[in-house]
């Protein structure tokens, strides 16, 4: 094989690779939460139907990476962005209010117990 072959070969070997790494990393951004109803002023809003006739409003501030969220049961809670590896996750300042929203879906973890699990909602078309 002659050196030109060879280094046109070692260009798209190494093409390939970093578009193999690009995908990767890209896979592992955090992705947004799923949102049904945008406003202005950096505020998008969300409606969840969960299990057991329960169900969340949030509403997302861009501005300050937060989430309020009005529960079926009447609380409201104001929570701030925290890391997650999969999702958007909010929560308290002790982390025993959690809601973690993935995609369409979403999770309130109280003190380590599931309390709104199954909760969805529609997907925009």
């Amino acid at each position: 094989m002659n050196n030109q072959i060879k280094t046109v070969l070692a260009i798209v070997v190494s093409l390939a690779v970093l578009l193999g790494i690009a995908l990767w990393l890209q896979s592992l951004a955090p992705t947004e939460p799923m949102r049904n109803d945008a406003q202005a002023d950096g505020v998008i809003t969300a409606n969840f139907a969960c299990n057991a006739d329960k169900s969340i409003g949030a509403m997302f501030n861009n501005e300050d990476d937060s989430v309020t969220l009005s529960l079926s049961d009447g609380r409201t809670m104001d929570l701030a962005h925290v890391v997650s590896a999969d999702g958007a996750r909010y929560a308290n300042a002790d982390e025993s209010f959690v809601f973690w929203n993935v995609g369409n879906t979403a999770t309130v973890m109280e003190n380590g117990t599931t309390t709104y699990s199954g909760c969805t909602t529609p997907v925009n078309s």
